[in-house]
């Protein structure tokens, strides 16, 4: 028993200097530490996982700059496409939101404009994406605090959870 316990302190004073290290070096405010960490030390954390974001069509204008600060943030593309929903396409993809009072204007809005779908990989892809693009209500040092204008036009979207992100996955692709 204190041979795991001596061993699990000079493991401790070993690496904990390293991880420090890496932590200090980023910025506090919406920095993503698993990410971070993650990708020094590869070995210590699950393999990538997959999530969806669209852009939707008030963030088509800075598609191109979302783009940037997407991948800059460690997400590989993996697939892509631009379309042009249908009403029944949103029907199908906000099930869920038909009897909220705002469905009526979500529909015109998803459907006004192109949007581009992208599926991302990276270690906790879904969990990342989210805090980079913020909440809902567009916040400052966010992707929708860039682009977004109020909580329904807030520039992208992104999937909130594994089975959310494979739902929407295969609707899309």
């Amino acid at each position: 028993m204190r041979d795991y316990l001596k061993e699990g302190f000079i493991f401790a004073l070993l690496y904990f200097p390293f991880i420090l290290f890496l932590l200090v070096q980023v910025q506090i405010s919406t920095y993503d530490y698993s990410y971070a960490i993650c990708s020094k030390l590869p070995f210590v954390c699950p393999g990538p996982e997959l999530t969806l974001a669209v852009i939707k069509p008030d963030g088509m204008s800075h598609e191109n700059q979302i783009m940037e600060i997407i991948v800059k943030n460690g997400f590989k593309v993996i697939q892509d496409k631009t379309l042009q929903l249908s009403e029944e396409e949103v029907a199908v993809w906000y099930a869920d939101k038909h009897e909220a009072p705002y469905y009526r204007d979500l529909v015109n809005y998803l459907t006004r404009g192109p949007i581009r779908v992208i599926v991302l990989s990276r270690v906790y892809a879904i969990s990342g994406l989210r805090k980079l693009i913020g909440p809902t209500k567009p916040q400052p040092n966010t992707i929708r605090g860039l682009y977004g204008t109020n909580v329904q036009e807030n520039a992208i979207h992104a999937s909130d959870s594994k089975a959310a992100a494979r739902r929407e996955i295969s609707f899309f692709f």
